[in-house]
């Protein structure tokens, strides 16, 4: 498998019928270039799923980049599983809309 990006391992566009998906493993030296490419295509937006060991080793270099939104929210997991049926109410997350 190719990589979207030459200095990842593994990017992606996510099939939505557009470029403007995409996903990838840790972007850690992108090129002027390919922060160009992004850019040019309105890939803008990074929510990094990381969790915090990972993001303290390694930050991501478009977190405070000039036309990036940057966005952390770490996914774990283990840790957080809930033993019970009791505990998954108690970590469940409830969306209220308007």
């Amino acid at each position: 498998m190719s990589s979207l990006l030459q200095s990842t391992k593994n990017t992606r566009v996510l099939p939505t019928g557009t470029d403007r998906y995409c996903r990838s493993d840790f972007p850690e030296n992108l090129t002027d270039e390919e922060v160009r490419w992004l850019s040019d295509h309105n890939i803008t937006t990074i929510v990094d799923l990381r969790s915090d060991e990972e993001v303290a080793k390694k930050p991501c270099s478009l977190k405070d980049a000039e036309g990036f939104r940057y966005f952390y929210l770490p996914v774990t997991g283990g840790g957080d599983t809930p033993k019970s049926m009791e505990q998954s109410h108690s970590k469940a997350v409830t969306w209220r809309f308007a």
